[in-house]
Parts: structure tokens; C-alpha cells; sequence
């Protein structure tokens, strides 16, 4: 009879265990930045719009590659869910921004074509 209630008590405490142990799982997701939340010079939380749902992240654990991110800024964002309907950033990466190529017009402004006595 003994043997059989300590079998059942380890039982039990091994399935508590596996079921109560569980590590947050960790979720990537891309999307772009609306507004955030700076208190002095840190970095307190953002709203990030993806698809059609905006999302609060807090970034008190979040490592930045690539810069910070502002508002407008598009992200990959790596997180695992936090409290209260929030995600919880571990690493946000900051997406660079399109090139903006610059088309010289006919006639360039250089030193020979300015007057020598407007240079100081």
C-alpha cells in the first residue's frame, strides 16, 4: 500500500513538472512602428501595427540591432507573450529604409562656376 501511494505521489509530482515548467515560446513577427514611449532616454514601450492589429511590446529586455526604433520605422520583431495583453521583446531588429537615389539637374553648382569673390 505504501509503495503504491509514493509511486502515485511521484507520478504526480513528475506530471506537475513537465505540465507547470513550460518555457515561454519565443514568436518572431515583422511590423511597423506607431508611436513610443521614451521616459528621459529610455525606451519604455512601442505599438507595433501588424496587418491590421496594433500591438503593445514592452522594451524593458529588448536588445536593438541596427539602430533604435522610432515611430514610422518597419521591424522584425522577436518576443514571447508578457502581461496583460502585452508581448515582451527580446530582440528588435530595425529594417533599413528604401534608397533615395539623387538625379543631378543639367547645370551643377561648383566652385569654378561661382563668382571668386562670393567663396570666403
Amino acid at each position: 500500500m505504501k509503495k503504491t501511494i509514493l509511486a502515485l505521489s511521484a507520478a504526480g509530482v513528475m506530471a506537475a513538472a513537465f505540465v507547470g515548467c513550460s518555457e515561454p515560446e519565443l514568436k518572431n513577427v515583422r511590423g511597423e512602428v506607431k508611436s513610443v514611449e521614451i521616459t528621459n532616454d529610455t525606451l519604455k514601450s512601442m505599438v507595433v501595427a501588424v496587418g491590421d492589429e496594433e500591438k503593445t511590446v514592452t522594451l524593458l529586455d529588448a536588445r536593438f540591432q541596427n539602430g533604435i526604433a522610432l515611430q514610422g520605422d518597419s521591424i522584425i520583431l522577436d518576443y514571447i507573450d508578457g502581461r496583460d495583453n502585452t508581448l515582451r521583446a527580446l530582440v528588435v531588429t530595425v529594417l533599413p529604409k528604401a534608397a533615395k537615389y539623387f538625379e543631378p539637374s543639367d547645370t551643377l553648382i561648383t566652385k569654378e562656376t561661382v563668382a571668386a569673390d562670393s567663396i570666403k
